[in-house]
């Protein structure tokens, strides 16, 4: 039995979060920036904001593949309800990293967005803070925020209080200087 996920899941894992990470902070200035006044400045960020929850959508169903073919290590001990709450969460992470994605999309769109974009006019950007997909959008990058901290909580939990080295489980580096192979 495995002892640690493949090695393109945890490239994966990794090349996701710090997607993710890029992708949060470019949507976060978007936001930020004012449509009328800088406006030329967003229809040049879009596409790298578009194009980073692209690949992220299609890491995590490449990811989702993985996890069919390969598997996953087995639980670790303990109780019946913290493996039910691991395996929750989990899933629930990969669903709402591929609701984001669809989300932006349909934002995209149906907001004139991606119009905008293609035809590179900037005064048909719409004001996207009162679209019930950007609050979608918003609601699930908190939902994502949460359930990433639950997650890391858990990680850190196991590593440092319960030194059962999970994150070995996740990690490209061997212990003690021996890999099993994939």
């Amino acid at each position: 039995m495995q002892d640690k996920f493949s090695k393109r899941q945890i490239i994966i894992h990794w090349l996701t979060l710090f997607l993710v990470i890029a992708a949060f902070y470019l949507g976060h200035e978007l936001d930020e920036m004012d449509r009328l006044t800088q406006g030329a400045e967003k229809m040049a960020l879009y596409p790298f904001h578009f194009w980073l929850g692209d690949i992220v959508l299609w890491l995590t169903i490449a990811r989702i593949y993985f996890i069919i073919k390969d598997g996953t290590p087995p639980a670790l001990p303990g109780s019946a309800l913290a493996t039910k709450a691991a395996l929750a969460v989990k899933g629930l992470l990969y669903l709402v990293l591929l609701a984001l994605p669809i989300s932006g999309i349909v934002m995209k769109s149906t907001s004139g967005l991606g119009a905008a974009i293609e035809a590179g006019d900037v005064s048909k950007l719409p004001d996207l803070e009162p679209l019930t997909a950007h609050e979608a959008h918003a609601a699930i990058i908190t939902i994502l925020l949460a359930l990433v901290a639950l997650h890391v909580l858990a990680a850190l939990f196991h590593q440092v209080v319960l030194k059962d080295g999970i994150m070995d489980r996740i990690s490209l580096r061997c212990k003690g200087g021996s890999c099993k192979k994939d």
